[in-house]
């Protein structure tokens, strides 16, 4: 069962973080479908520093850059910014806007 956020290894508390580096992994890999979404969304959301701006790794910790950049790249992996003006997809291998890793023609070579 799944709790609310994610978390990197058994024992660790669940971080916003993670909703990026699991999240890719899952999307890279077609499988986003494993994780309750909605429940992810509402942790992401829980973190955000309704004050200040930003997202933290856990609710009610200090806002930070790092998280707040993760935190948004796994809303949009998590589709929470579909049909949403001024935002992009973001790519799971680059963690760039799709439109910005097709015009760099970057590419998603398979080992």
């Amino acid at each position: 069962k799944q709790a609310d956020g994610l978390n990197g290894r058994p024992e660790k508390q669940a971080d916003v973080c993670y909703s990026w580096w699991i999240l890719s992994c899952l999307s890279i890999l077609g499988r986003i479908s494993w994780i309750d979404s909605n429940k992810l969304i509402d942790y992401i959301l829980q973190c955000q520093d309704k004050d200040d701006g930003g997202i933290s790794d856990r609710p009610g910790n200090m806002a930070d850059i790092f998280h707040t950049f993760f935190g948004i790249c796994g809303l949009s992996l998590l589709g929470y910014f579909n049909n949403k003006p001024h935002y992009r997809e973001i790519d799971p291998t680059y963690a760039l806007p799709k439109d910005i890793v097709q015009s760099l023609q970057l590419s998603h070579q398979t080992i």
